[in-house]
C-alpha cells in the first residue's frame, strides 16, 4: 500500500479471524519483550486496551520492500483436530476415552484467549487422587471437576493441577482458533512423531 489509500477489512468468508501483516511491524514500546496487547492485564499494544475509532497506529521501519507470500494455509476440511494423549489420559474410563476420540465437541460461548471451553458428553476418571501442580503450555486439554474438557490457548496460566487428557499439537492450534461457535470439532490421535513433523513444516513458513 502506499500513502493515502485505504484498506477495507470485512468478514472472512471461513474461519473467524483475518491477519494484518504491517512491513517493519507496529512501532509501540515493548512490553517483556513483546508489542502485543494483554486486555486482562492492560498492557502491551496501544494503551493496553482495545483499538477505536480514530486511533493511529505508528508503523517501524522496514528493512525489505516486499517479501514473497507464502504460508497462508487453508482451514482443514471437517475441524478435525490432531492431538496426544495426556499425561492423566490412563486415569479416565475406556467409556470417556472413546468418547474424548469419537464424539463431536462445542465451543462454549465462555471460551475466551485463556482457554477453550468445550461442551459435550462428560468424562469420568477412574480415580480421585488430587495432583499435584504442574507445567502448562497452550495447546494442553484440561478436564476439570465438571468433566468438560478446557484447551488451554495463547494467555493461558503456566500452572495447574487438573488432569490433562491430551495435548494439541502445534501445528493444529491455528486451526482450533478458527472454527465457530457451533461448529462441531473432532479430536483426532497422531503420533509423537507425526505430531512434530508437522510443527517443524508449519514452522518453516515463518
Amino acid at each position: 500500500m502506499k500513502a493515502g489509500q485505504r484498506l477495507t477489512l470485512k468478514r472472512p468468508q471461513h474461519g473467524m479471524r483475518s491477519y494484518l501483516a504491517v512491513a517493519g511491524g507496529i512501532d509501540v514500546p515493548p512490553v517483556m519483550g513483546s508489542c502485543s496487547t494483554d486486555l486482562k492485564v492492560g498492557i502491551g499494544g496501544l494503551e493496553g486496551r482495545l483499538l477505536k475509532d480514530g486511533d493511529r497506529l505508528p508503523i517501524g521501519k522496514s528493512k525489505r520492500d516486499s517479501m514473497e507470500a507464502q504460508g497462508v494455509k487453508q482451514l482443514l476440511w471437517g475441524n478435525r483436530i490432531r492431538a496426544l494423549p495426556g499425561p492423566e489420559y490412563h486415569e479416565f474410563d475406556r467409556a470417556s476415552q472413546d468418547a474424548f476420540w469419537r464424539s463431536p465437541w462445542q465451543l462454549s460461548s465462555q471460551s475466551n484467549r485463556m482457554g477453550y471451553r468445550l461442551q459435550g458428553q462428560i468424562l469420568k476418571r477412574t480415580t480421585d487422587r488430587e495432583l499435584l501442580s504442574h507445567g502448562l503450555l497452550p495447546g494442553v486439554v484440561q478436564v476439570p471437576h465438571n468433566g468438560q474438557p478446557i484447551v488451554l490457548m495463547n494467555d493461558a496460566q503456566t500452572t495447574g493441577g487438573y488432569p490433562r487428557i491430551a495435548c494439541i499439537i502445534e501445528a493444529d492450534m491455528y486451526h482450533l482458533a478458527q472454527i465457530p461457535l457451533g461448529q462441531p470439532i473432532h479430536f483426532c490421535p497422531v503420533f509423537t512423531g507425526r505430531g512434530t513433523k508437522s510443527t517443524a513444516r508449519s514452522a518453516t513458513l515463518f
